[in-house]
């Protein structure tokens, strides 16, 4: 079985949903806005903004995360497609939206930085006057600087879940190999899943001037979901940046 296979099933054992992102999220919000989900997962912010009022997309290129998504949300007026990010402009065409975010350090999967700026631009054509684009990342200007190699383990010992991360900085190449071990303990049994993957190690100063370069008038960074201050020693990158 795949490595997302295998993590779609325990995904929300994993990552499960953290309330201040959701506040974070919705801060802001009217009532009834049209909000768009970039790499939604099991739909864990998309849901709970749906059963508030909220029109929802949510957008995720794992089928399996869709399907979960799917089942989840049944219960509550939501879209949930299976596709690529980038082509935001084609699948939900003729959309615009009061908010679109993409956390989960999920932007620094596509293939280079300038994927990254196309989508930011096209992020702002789907903007509403006013409407906000949320992304979070890793704070890889902390990685490269203090020479970090690895993030917390992520030990769900009463769910029998392990998630292990290392990193692995590239400087000529300006990537980050990220190294991921899935533990799964059942039945007295312990099956370990691996998985590499380069990821974009995309600066805040970097992020910073691709959302000016597209047009945004107000960018807030932050060094986590609860608004503390964006310093180098922040574990998170996370920025809200207003048409």
């Amino acid at each position: 079985m795949q490595f997302y296979e295998v993590l779609s099933g325990v995904y929300d054992i994993v990552f499960p949903r953290d309330d201040e992102t959701l506040h974070f999220l919705r801060k802001g919000l009217r009532p009834g806005s049209k909000v768009l989900d970039m790499a939604c997962g099991t739909g864990n912010y998309s849901i709970p903004l749906a059963a508030e009022g909220h029109k929802v997309d949510g957008i995720d290129l794992d089928g399996a995360m869709i399907q979960l998504a799917k089942a989840k949300g049944k219960d509550v007026a939501i879209r949930f497609v299976q596709g690529d990010m980038t082509k935001i402009k084609e699948i939900f065409a003729g959309e615009q939206y009061d908010l679109i975010f993409c956390i989960g350090n999920s932007i620094v999967h596509l293939d280079n930085k300038e994927t990254i700026e196309r989508l930011i631009k096209d992020a702002y054509a789907m903007l509403s006057d006013d409407g906000k684009l949320v992304l979070q990342i890793i704070n890889y200007d902390r990685i490269i600087k203090y020479h970090i190699d690895s993030l917390p383990t992520i030990d769900r010992k009463d769910k029998g879940v392990t998630f292990i991360r290392k990193y692995s900085y590239k400087e000529q190449e300006e990537k980050v190999d990220f190294h991921t071990e899935l533990v799964i303990r059942e039945n007295g049994e312990e099956k370990r899943y691996q998985n590499a993957i380069p990821l974009i190690a995309l600066k805040s100063k970097e992020m910073t001037e691709m959302l000016e370069k597209a047009g945004f008038r107000k960018i807030e960074i932050y060094g986590g979901f609860e608004e503390e201050e964006y310093t180098e020693q922040s574990y998170a990158t996370v920025v809200k940046a207003t048409k």
